[in-house]
């Protein structure tokens, strides 16, 4: 059982991210990770709110088909400049390549 909240189902969180794991502890939640590893399809069409909600139900559901039993939290984070969705950097050089890229222009970030 979680000390915040009373679920009596583990929790898990379907996403590698450090900082999404830190967020639940630092608010006390006992969790585990199990990260589904699924290829992230980037739709450029639609909402970007829309897809960032499409893709983290994507991940919860491909975790959850392979848990018996949990509550299991999915999330996912498009970055949007200039009306280009900008997903999640391959490497250490993409990712800096991204920041630059980014740096001091406004941007939409949606999780």
């Amino acid at each position: 059982m979680n000390s915040l909240i009373d679920i009596k189902e583990p929790l898990i969180l379907a996403s590698k991210s450090p900082r999404r794991a830190q967020l639940l502890r630092q608010i006390g939640l006992d969790f585990r990770v199990i990260a589904g590893d699924m290829a992230e399809k980037m739709d450029n069409s639609g909402e970007p709110a829309a897809l960032a909600v499409a893709l983290s139900l994507a991940k919860a559901q491909h975790v959850a088909d392979k848990v018996a039993a949990g509550l299991v939290i999915g999330a996912d984070t498009i970055v949007v400049l200039q009306e280009k969705f900008l997903g999640k950097p391959a490497d250490r050089e993409e990712a800096f390549t991204m920041l630059r890229y980014l740096s001091g222009r406004t941007h939409q970030v949606y999780t």
